[in-house]
């Protein structure tokens, strides 16, 4: 069976998830990937190792026709709820019959509901459907309109018990390739020395892009609470010096944070090899509940104990083997960095434990099987239709 998957852009962080989903369903199928790229725009670097089916556009309508055009496959798969994807497979299903399966990675049409009073998120909705933005693929209002007809697609996988309990579906969580996110691939120490990083040092480890409510103030708070009692470096991976969020850090705790710049996702097991706490909070905001940092994933696989909030499916993720605090709380998630860099037998045990749920529960091995009863599903309901 020939699977064909659509990105509105294979430009941004939304091929991540289909990176991973077009290798796995290629363990089983033949496999086309296909999505827009605008003039002067290049593949994601981190997933450029991936065989992607271009599709040169620009313009929400030329877009969807070309890559409708483009898809050549049993079944589409799209990415999300946007024009580019889920508009383009119900338009390949419209035309040819094609079925859909909708894939969603995050909640992404939350917006009016940060308005409290159901008036307010109405006034919101309607600006949206008659104002400005036509020409956005992925504006509100498509996101708005394509919301109300997920019930087209054949079947749905989303990201967490959210996602399902509002759309339907099965759960396919962010996977990792526990192969090669595996720390006894590294030499700790020798990683340290390459990145220059001290061998003595308790690593609190962020990768990503640094910005206020990612509770990097509240770890740099918790190595002033420490003081003196443990050698604890925070390490950045993702930007720089010369990022003022990140200057502003280095600042508020000179010696204590080490920024190592943006680095290509192949070597992000390697660098993750030097931490012994990751922190990932999360917020109250009605995003955060279909969301799931798929960070968690990697550094449970890497044996790292983690320290997040208790949203969406997290509380579950890392019960027995991991630290979960109230969301938006700067005093308990101080609190619980400390006690992790204060306890570093527990710590390990708790990494130990994370690396056996994530084998168990969330490995590329696991997103596979659950990948391929989908599609074995879908194609029995086919052949029961023809029989019909």
């Amino acid at each position: 069976m020939k699977i064909t998957i659509v990105n509105g852009s294979l430009a941004s962080n939304g091929i991540l998830r289909m990176w991973i989903i077009a290798q796995l369903l290629g363990r089983h199928h033949e496999v086309e990937a296909i999505g827009r790229l605008g003039e002067g725009e290049e593949i994601l670097p981190w997933c450029r190792d991936y065989d992607w089916k271009v599709v040169r556009a620009e313009g929400m309508v030329e877009t969807m026709d070309r890559l409708e055009r483009a898809i050549t496959g049993d079944i589409v798969m799209a990415s999300g709820i946007g024009m580019g994807t889920f508009g383009t497979a119900l338009l390949a299903k419209r035309r040819r019959g094609t079925p859909v399966i909708l894939d969603m990675g995050e909640w992404e049409v939350h917006d009016h509901l940060k308005h409290k009073s159901s008036l307010a998120r109405g006034l919101m909705i309607a600006r949206s459907l008659v104002g400005p933005g036509w020409s956005n693929p992925h504006s509100f209002k498509y996101r708005y309109m394509l919301d109300h007809l997920t019930g087209f697609a054949d079947e749905k996988t989303v990201a967490c018990t959210f996602l399902k309990q509002r759309y339907g579906g099965v759960v396919l969580p962010f996977c990792v390739d526990t192969a090669k996110f595996d720390p006894d691939r590294f030499d700790k120490q020798a990683v340290r020395r390459k990145w220059g990083v001290p061998l003595d040092a308790t690593v609190l480890f962020f990768g990503g892009n640094p910005q206020p409510m990612k509770g990097l103030e509240e770890m740099i708070a918790a190595l002033r609470g420490l003081g003196d009692r443990v050698n604890a470096l925070l390490v950045i991976v993702g930007r720089d010096e010369s990022h003022a969020y990140t200057r502003r850090l280095m600042e508020a705790a000179p010696g204590k944070v080490l920024v190592l710049g943006a680095q290509p996702f192949e070597l992000m097991p390697e660098l993750h090899s030097i931490a012994d706490l990751v922190v990932l909070p999360q917020t109250n905001h009605p995003k955060s509940q279909g969301y799931i940092p798929a960070k968690i994933y990697e550094a449970m696989a890497m044996r790292i104990p983690v320290v997040s909030s208790a949203v969406s499916d997290i509380p579950s993720i890392l019960e027995g083997c991991g630290y979960v605090i109230p969301p938006e709380d700067a005093v308990a998630l101080q609190a619980s960095i400390e006690h992790v860099l204060l306890h570093p037998d527990e710590a390990r045990e708790m990494g130990r434990r994370s690396r056996e749920r994530v084998i168990e529960r969330y490995s590329w091995d696991v997103g596979e099987r659950i990948l391929q009863g989908v599609i074995e599903g879908m194609a029995s309901r086919s052949r029961l239709a023809r029989a019909a």
